[in-house]
């Protein structure tokens, strides 16, 4: 079997908005194949280069023509955690004091693999960490993350194999909201209070696909009341293929600067903010991560 380098949390140029629909489809600019690249989209990484059967389909779809069809890799054994997939990054992160997202998911057995829906965030530490999730686990059942550590509850609702199931999660600053099929099926702490990355759509490879649709996001406005901070630091060029520079606020001493890749990897080190060489890196999608006055900056940059 071929080995799974690494599991891609991000990739997606949004800007802030109120409210957001993706159901894959071509008048959004998609185009059935690979959604790797697509509006953004980023797949898993395997030993050959990105894993192939995470495609945009229309084999199935809950509104319109297409849909994403998170698929078996017939070239991987299976793995304990979900890590086959898909998943976007917003431009800016999101407000966790409000912010909601909705989504169709159809799977097409039971006894086969767990498929997991998981909006992450990024802590002080430039660690990812769960904000809200939901499973689809193949006995039927299906779980609600409540904790950092991936810990879940089973809802009372089940689903069935080949039948489109709704889930709508609701996060605000003291909650998160699960729903199913638009029945309130949990209402837990918010315990992580972080603004939220981006969300990732994932399998662990026993057997099945999961087909995803009608995606719709609805915000607020960025939080400023935590210490990492995005709105305050312009990274330029972005994309960029050899140097990028990067302007803080007035007055910022800095005391580190960092680059780090989409799998948590420390990748390059600086005391410049201004031309740091980034030639050396392969192209994809990485942070940028500045410390200084008691504050954490970040934000994503593209390398050409």
């Amino acid at each position: 079997m071929k080995k799974i380098y690494s599991l891609l949390f991000v990739s997606l140029s949004f800007a802030t908005f109120a409210q957001q629909t993706i159901s894959f489809e071509a008048g959004e600019g998609y185009q059935l194949g690979t959604l790797h690249q697509q509006n953004g989209w980023e797949v898993t990484e395997g030993s050959d280069g990105i894993i192939e059967n995470q495609v945009i389909s229309n084999e199935a779809a809950s509104d319109g023509n297409f849909s994403f069809k998170n698929a078996y890799e017939p070239d991987f054994d299976f793995q304990w955690f979900p890590i086959f997939g898909a998943a976007k990054a917003f431009d800016e992160p999101a407000d966790y004091s409000s912010f909601t997202i909705s989504y169709d998911v159809m799977v097409t057995e039971k006894m086969g693999a767990d498929f997991e829906f998981t909006l992450y965030a990024v802590d002080a530490s430039e660690e990812f960490t769960p904000v809200a999730g939901v499973g689809i686990e193949n006995r039927g059942y299906i779980y609600l993350i409540k904790d950092e550590n991936y810990g879940f509850d089973y809802a009372q609702a089940e689903w069935d194999a080949n039948q489109w199931t709704n889930v709508k999660i609701e996060v605000t600053t003291e909650e998160i909201k699960y729903y199913i099929n638009n029945v309130l099926e949990a209402t837990i702490p918010n315990f992580s209070q972080l603004n939220i990355e981006g969300f990732n759509m994932l399998h662990n490879n026993y057997g099945g696909d999961g087909y995803y649709d009608n995606v719709v996001i609805t915000t607020g406005n960025l939080s400023t009341e935590k210490p990492i901070h995005t709105e305050s630091i312009t990274v330029f060029p972005n994309p960029a293929n050899n140097n990028v520079s990067v302007n803080l606020p007035n007055s910022t001493i800095v005391d580190s600067v960092a680059i780090y890749n989409i799998t948590r990897q420390k990748v390059l080190t600086t005391a410049n903010t201004q031309n740091i060489d980034i030639s050396s890196l392969s192209a994809g999608t990485y942070f940028i991560k500045v410390t200084g006055n008691n504050a954490v900056y970040t934000k994503k940059i593209i390398k050409s």
